[in-house]
């Protein structure tokens, strides 16, 4: 096959692939304004929308810059050159969805699990290293403590450090199932109290949780084994409350609804965003696939 004719393939492929998706975003949006936003006090099982203050009984650090938050995800990513294509590869991602938080909206709270959510959130912090740009030490030591590798033959690889999150008191917009769960919040706080006090006279643990092998526990990597625990114990409680006629609600997402969003928009900033994505996906994807099927027909007929 030649060079031209597979490029062709793909570009086409890639332009039908981005009108579809438009339409997606495009029901997205069209779902978001056509749910009414409920009250926790007043709130129904089923696909609910709820905007309110996030809550966290003990806050998390985010990795790259620490900050207290309810809930972060981040990316670290090494921009790679194979021969004259190049490109960011992801190296290592984490979040914290298996730690639950709560959003409060003046007539009640809810909890929310958030495993599996769709993030709509800016980017609320980004670092790229590059020949004349070194790596904060903050980011250095995260790199270590996780067995991250960014030095080559040549010097260091050109990274790229990408972090979101949620701060305490921050508006939070929610779209997703409320169903019944075990009111488990509590257990969960006490079993990982528990749980950890048992970790920390467990020698090998302690050693695996010393990933630079410096004999010193960090917080950093503490945070990490925390992190690992709790999403242990919170897999067994979420797979212990569907066994059981549980009588407390969260929200959550289930196999009977698709859709579970966690945002820091606003529902006039989320449905606006979503618009222009559907508008540039639907009118770009179109573009691209027919221009590239009338260049491919004229080139027929030339031959």
């Amino acid at each position: 096959m030649e060079r031209h004719t597979l490029y062709f393939i793909v570009f086409f492929c890639f332009g039908v692939w981005l009108f579809f998706w438009g339409f997606k975003r495009l029901r997205r949006k069209r779902l978001i304004e056509n749910i009414p936003t409920s009250t926790i006090r007043g709130l129904a099982l089923g696909l609910v929308e709820l905007i309110g203050k996030a809550k966290k009984e003990k806050l998390i650090k985010s990795p790259f810059t620490g900050t207290d938050c309810v809930l972060y995800r981040y990316t670290v990513e090494r921009y790679e050159k194979r021969g004259k294509s190049s490109r960011w590869v992801t190296v290592a991602d984490g979040d914290t969805f298996y730690c639950p938080f709560w959003i409060n909206d003046g007539t009640g709270q809810m909890l929310v699990f958030p495993k599996n959510a769709e993030l709509m959130l800016p980017i609320d912090y980004e670092f790229t290293s590059g020949w004349f740009k070194s790596m904060p030490s903050s980011l250095v030591d995260f790199m270590r403590n996780n067995g991250i590798s960014y030095k080559s033959f040549l010097g260091n690889y050109q990274m790229r450090f990408r972090e979101w999150y949620i701060t305490e008191g921050q508006d939070a917009y929610v779209l997703g199932t409320a169903n019944k769960a075990n009111d488990f919040l509590e257990n969960h706080k006490d079993a990982l109290l528990k749980r950890l006090s048992e970790l920390k006279k467990d020698a090998v643990f302690m050693k695996e949780v010393d990933t630079n092998k410096d004999g010193n526990i960090s917080q950093e990597e503490w945070s990490v084994a925390v992190n690992k625990v709790e999403r242990e114990i919170l897999q067994k409680e979420i797979e212990a409350g569907q066994n059981n006629n549980a009588a407390d609600v969260m929200i959550s997402k289930t196999d009977s609804e698709k859709v579970f969003i966690i945002s820091d928009h606003s529902q006039k900033e989320l449905t606006r965003k979503l618009g222009l994505q559907a508008l540039a996906g639907i009118f770009g994807g179109s573009v691209l696939a027919l221009l590239l099927l009338y260049v491919f027909i004229l080139g027929l007929l030339e031959n």
